[in-house]
């Protein structure tokens, strides 16, 4: 059983109640829907799907939004895609245009006036390469550097610039209050560049009331990597976003950039995502890349707690496999995690608190006596949130009543999120875990389960461990 979560975002190849319960069956944990490629409408058939999903299967599933940012898109292309030839040129109107390999125009009308003469535009990931040769008040003259196909929609990247923009424009705006309308588990932020574009959500969500929302930044231009340490301080995870911050980068620098994202995170006990690529070649293919193996195990090898696919399952073939293979990939990995060594690393500068001292304690426990799992009782999620820290080798069986604690859960390393009835004690809380774990579970007599939580209810602090045998 795998405890790295997998993150599956849902598109035309997988927008079906039968794919999604299959996914979710194979291993995924968490649905995302792209806005940049999605409509409210869109939204509302894929929520109702999940939730639908959930409820067959009696398990919790997270649902995250993913909004658009301050992105410059291109508009509409005449028949959805145009292919540019070196050394030719093509025109950036100011106002929207038909787009086809001549002429294009985008989102954004006042894109034009912060470019200048031999500034670089990227598309397509960066493999194409236009430079401005020619600026006027209606359009830019480009000449293609390095040509290729570009899509409607895609983004366009200034290279080694940042277009100044209002963090939440009019369509994000719309996009959280619909999130929290739907009571959505998590907003993913793109191209979130400091800790005021994050704050100015969290304003937004305080505002509206909504405590429940989690917040993902995503870590996708130089801004948010000068910013890293406040942006991860005041966010509930950061994403490592390798599409674009490749784009933004030297691609030669991408991995020591995630892994020092990685370790930030870590370092402030947070949600560490990583995506972008891990099974691309499965989009046709029945198997992985070996390249793409490796990659998977080094994520799980650098602490990640979860990972995300995208074209793998919007637009791949495959999407259920893909699930499927990423799941066993994950699960051979952490066989090779070294346990140990992690909780040394964790627990350095973090013994100064009693739910630390339990946490670690369970950890040993759970170790030296080879137990089948640890099993938490939690009505806000911080009593499993602080195991999951841990990375124990073991799973983390989560209970509680509270069913949108539970759909949090669905990200966090380990955790089996279930739900449960509350409890007004001590005595209470160990025999409704172990009586509910041995209905989930195929436990034998004499296995060994360490619980833990805190007491009361709804204390702050993990204050608590018992060791029950089955």
């Amino acid at each position: 059983m795998k405890k790295t979560k997998i993150i599956a975002t849902v598109g035309p190849a997988s927008f079906n109640i039968n794919t999604i319960y299959d996914m979710v069956q194979s291993g995924a944990d968490v649905i995302r829907i792209n806005l940049s490629h999605a409509d409210f409408k869109f939204c509302d058939k894929v929520i109702k799907m999940v939730r639908d999903v959930e409820k067959k299967l009696d398990k919790p599933i997270g649902i995250m939004l993913d909004l658009c940012g301050p992105s410059v898109r291109i508009d509409k292309f005449i028949e959805n895609t145009a292919t540019l030839q070196k050394d030719r040129e093509i025109k950036l109107y100011n106002y929207p245009v038909i787009c086809n390999n001549t002429q294009f125009s985008v989102n954004y009308p006042n894109y034009i006036k912060n470019i200048e003469i031999d500034d670089e535009i990227l598309l397509n990931d960066g493999k194409v390469v236009l430079k401005v040769i020619e600026k006027t008040n209606d359009y830019l003259n480009l000449l293609v550097i390095e040509g290729g196909t570009i899509r409607s929609n895609e983004t366009i990247y200034l290279r080694n610039k940042l277009i100044p923009m209002p963090f939440i424009n009019l369509k994000d705006h719309d996009a959280i209050l619909y999130g929290i309308k739907k009571n959505v588990d998590f907003l993913a932020l793109s191209y979130v560049r400091d800790e005021q574009d994050v704050l100015s959500v969290v304003d937004m969500l305080i505002e509206k009331g909504n405590n429940h929302i989690e917040i993902i930044s995503k870590i996708e231009n130089m801004s948010a990597i000068n910013n890293l340490e406040e942006i991860v301080k005041i966010s509930d995870g950061v994403m490592v976003a390798r599409g674009d911050l490749a784009i933004e980068v030297s691609f030669e620098k991408l991995p020591t950039l995630s892994k020092m994202i990685l370790n930030k995170t870590r370092e402030y006990e947070k949600i560490g995502i990583v995506a972008t690529d891990f099974l691309l070649s499965m989009e046709e293919e029945l198997r992985p890349a070996r390249s793409e193996i490796t990659d998977i195990y080094n994520a799980v090898m650098d602490k990640c707690d979860a990972i995300l696919l995208s074209g793998e399952t919007t637009i791949g073939k495959h999407p259920v496999l893909a699930v499927d293979t990423l799941s066993k990939i994950l699960a051979s990995a952490e066989e090779d995690f070294d346990y140990d060594n992690n909780i040394k690393e964790t627990f350095a500068n973090s013994m100064n608190d009693i739910t630390s001292n339990i946490a670690y304690s369970v950890f040993n426990a759970a170790k030296n006596l080879s137990a089948r799992c640890i099993i938490t009782n939690t009505n806000s999620g911080y009593t499993a949130l602080k195991i999951s820290h841990i990375k124990c080798s073991c799973p983390i069986i989560a209970f509680s009543p509270n069913l949108e604690t539970l759909r949090l859960l669905t990200i966090n390393y380990g955790v089996i999120p279930k739900k449960s009835v509350e409890c007004k004690s001590t005595d209470t809380i160990v025999k409704m875990c172990v009586k509910k774990a041995r209905s989930e579970f195929d436990f034998e007599e004499g296995d060994i389960v360490i619980i833990t939580g805190g007491f009361p209810i709804n204390t702050k602090n993990t204050n608590f461990m018992k060791i029950e045998v089955i």
